[in-house]
């Protein structure tokens, strides 16, 4: 399918080929058949991405804040390569669309293939398919165009605004600012009742607003202020909304002048925040910022995972504000099709380029990406074809079903040429990461697949990978791929890891492999009666310095006393890591590297794990991210993890203790190496931090040639049960013992 993309590093706008999303079991996939430019986001946006690294720097130093963090915790050559791939990506962009439904998934109950729904949020963008989450789609009633049904969004969000300022039949209400979001608020004030004066810089949008039924229109200068008071019996108007988008606080400080006493202004617009104390206090006014198009925005509880929030409660969602706007259009009430001008998607870039060099969305006032309309093929999603056909697709890139005229399978573990490589989830720490380890391992890098449509093109296009599959089964599947290499969300793992080793695959699995104990014994299972091997990305284990430090405390028949701290840094509370259903929560994401470094020191397996902790109040035990474990191993060996998110970001991530008989080594975050002994200090320092990443992919690939695992599967299996036992000991209490053996 064909995308509108755009350069994170220059804001310009391109239309790539790329994999169709998957139908998610919670949403629909829509086939999209308009989608709508928001002229005031989706122009911040490319205004900003055009500005210089300093530009960048000054308008968001939120961002530079949270990468001078990230170079102090994780170095400054690799926050320097986080920083040049984020620069280097192309981000899907819009989030307002009209189609119909061609794929339900398992959880949704009230949409059906063939509903023409218009839908919202990040995932309804200006593509050929959109994956959205029920919560974000609503039914368009009959009556209503398309074209008109995909500024829903946006009329939402000038509908919440309307609802904060609390406007309702009879009430005066002035719209500074007369873009889009400006004339979908007037003609939604209208159709409440309200007497609406619309107010802009430019007389042509006030010309339209008062076509388009505004009450009042003012062209804005010096003197309108005293135009409104006059016209409302010098009261004023009873709310303001601030629609426009502008560097300075004029629109504020004209909302405080044309405001009655104890009115309020509403904020839906780009405008500072930079209000006088007096402007507010002499008239009491009340002022408040809208938040995007109604309660549930931002919630994942509500977009992602289909809660809504009980009528009675909360009486307009961002849902029901959809339908309401939709509503109010199959009621004739209101009319957006005169504020449409439609264009062909495949002249994405010009509009966009009109819409950064003249300021304007169009003389109508939105521009509408048509796509085309289903042809009998274009609707047929069983197919494998990679889809990077097209005058944007890399040269030579193949645009047969997967499989066509290619080679046969080779036998896997021949070693007698390179492995064939699949990799599913071409995300940042797989393409920053994996890749480079892969092709500097000389691996056959085949196909890629199963992230976002964009990240998995931007893949084959801009990587050694020669073509993109459409979904991780067909990366699976793939005749010439002889190992899989898995790097998406954790929830996925197992599945995919079960998949591709009954397939006959070697497997690399990104920690953790599994965040239930039911999913682990089947991934194990697996593995036993499979072809291939499995590695998990326990990368430290193979890390020089980890190494020697292993050597030098391996006196033989004397237990270890070990301590590993790990100051991890915070996440936003919406990080999808805290999600226990996607993530698993820190412990389960993250703890298994440290556990399965200190067993590789002790050599011998984990036999018990007691762990206590802390974390946000709305957080879920499971997912606390303070937390202190004790782990015991079967030689008498004891060790501890002290893992925290809290605390400085200045501080190094990574600290290791270890004390053997009469020796003592310390390794500091992997760059540094301190071993002492009775009678000597001997000093290691690396020139830059060494996780072990590369030697790991290079076992993984010398395993695939010779069949022998790079990590056996029963410290695999154990690993992963003392990773599951700091949950269950976080939820429980209590002290937890594995069974040895057992899985082995």
């Amino acid at each position: 399918m064909k995308q509108v993309l755009q350069e994170r590093r220059t804001g310009q706008t391109v239309v790539r080929v790329v994999p169709r999303p998957l139908c998610p079991p919670g949403g629909v996939l829509v086939r999209n058949r308009f989608s709508t430019i928001s002229s005031g986001t989706e122009r911040a946006r490319v205004q900003l991405s055009q500005k210089s690294l300093l530009g960048k720097a000054r308008e968001r130093p939120d961002l530079v804040r949270e990468v001078v963090a990230r170079a102090r915790r994780d170095g400054v050559q690799a926050t320097l390569q986080m920083v040049q791939r984020r620069l280097e990506e192309e981000t899907s962009v819009g989030y307002s669309c009209a189609g119909t439904v061609v794929e339900v998934g398992e959880h949704v109950r009230d949409l059906m293939p063939g509903d023409r729904v218009a839908c919202a949020g990040d995932t309804a963008g200006h593509a050929e398919f959109v994956a959205v989450p029920a919560n974000l789609c609503v039914r368009i009633p009959d009556g209503v165009p398309l074209q008109s049904a995909a500024l829903t969004t946006i009329a939402a969000v000038a509908l919440h605004a309307i609802r904060l300022a609390g406007a309702d039949v009879g009430s005066r209400v002035a719209v500074i600012g007369c873009g889009l979001v400006g004339q979908l608020a007037l003609r939604l004030l209208r159709a409440a009742g309200s007497e609406t004066f619309a107010l802009d810089i430019d007389s042509q949008r006030t010309d339209q607003a008062r076509a388009g039924g505004a009450d009042h229109a003012f062209a804005i200068d010096h003197d309108v202020a005293k135009q409104v008071w006059a016209l409302t019996g010098s009261t004023g108007v009873d709310a303001v909304v601030v629609a426009a988008a502008t560097d300075g606080n004029g629109p504020l400080l004209l909302a405080a002048d044309v405001a009655r006493d104890l009115g309020t202004v509403v904020l839906v617009g780009a405008v500072p925040i930079d209000f006088p104390r007096a402007s507010l206090y002499d008239k009491e006014l009340r002022f408040l910022v809208s938040r995007s198009y109604g309660p549930g925005r931002y919630d994942a509880e509500y977009e992602e995972r289909g809660l809504d929030y009980p009528i009675g409660y909360v009486r307009w969602t961002e849902r029901r504000n959809m339908e309401a706007v939709l509503r109010l259009q199959a009621q004739g009430l209101v009319s957006f099709t005169d504020l449409v001008e439609v264009v062909p998607a495949q002249d994405a870039p010009d509009a966009y380029a009109r819409l950064t060099n003249g300021g304007r969305a169009s003389s109508r006032g939105a521009f509408v990406l048509a796509y085309p309309p289903a042809d009998g093929t274009a609707t047929h999603l069983a197919g494998k074809a990679i889809e990077l056909a097209g005058t944007t697709a890399p040269p030579g890139a193949a645009t047969e079903p997967i499989g066509a005229g290619e080679a046969p399978a080779r036998k896997i573990g021949t070693g007698r040429s390179p492995v064939g490589i699949g990799l599913i989830g071409p995300g940042g720490f797989a393409t920053r990461v994996l890749v480079p380890a892969l092709h500097a391992g000389a691996a056959n890098l085949v196909v890629v697949g199963g992230g976002a449509g964009p990240s998995a093109a931007a893949a084959a296009r801009n990587g050694p990978f020669r073509r993109v599959a459409a979904n991780a089964s067909d990366v699976i599947a793939d005749p010439e791929v002889e190992a899989v290499v898995i790097a998406t969300r954790h929830d996925s793992h197992a599945t995919l890891a079960i998949e591709a080793l009954n397939a006959g695959k070697h497997v690399f699995c990104e920690k953790p492999v599994a965040l239930t104990s039911g999913e682990l014994d089947a991934v194990t299972k697996a593995a036993r009666g499979a072809q291939g091997t499995l590695l998990v990305g326990f990368n430290r284990r193979f890390s020089p310095l980890l190494r020697e430090m292993c050597s030098f405390l391996g006196v033989s028949g004397t237990p270890m006393t070990l301590v590993y701290r790990v100051s991890a840094g915070s996440l936003t509370e919406d990080h999808w890591t805290h999600d226990l259903a996607q993530g698993g929560g820190r412990a389960l994401g993250e703890a298994g590297h440290f556990v399965d470094s200190l067993s590789f020191l002790v050599g011998h397996p984990v036999v018990e794990v007691h762990a206590a902790g802390h974390g946000a109040a709305s957080r879920a035990v499971q997912a606390y991210d303070n937390f202190l474990l004790t782990l015991r191993f079967a030689d008498g060996s004891v060790g501890s993890l002290v893992y925290v998110s809290d605390g400085s970001g200045r501080v190094p991530k990574e600290r290791v203790e270890g004390f053997c008989g009469t020796r003592t080594a310390v390794l500091d975050d992997y760059v540094g190496l301190d071993l002492y002994n009775a009678h000597r200090h001997d000093r290691r320092r690396l020139k830059t931090q060494d996780k072990g990443h590369r030697q790991e992919i290079e076992a993984f690939l010398r395993a695939t040639r010779n069949g022998e695992p790079a990590l056996a599967l029963s410290e695999i299996d154990n690993v992963t049960l003392a990773t599951l036992a700091i949950v269950e000991s976080l939820r429980t209490g209590r002290t937890v013992r594995l069974a040895t053996g057992a899985n082995s």
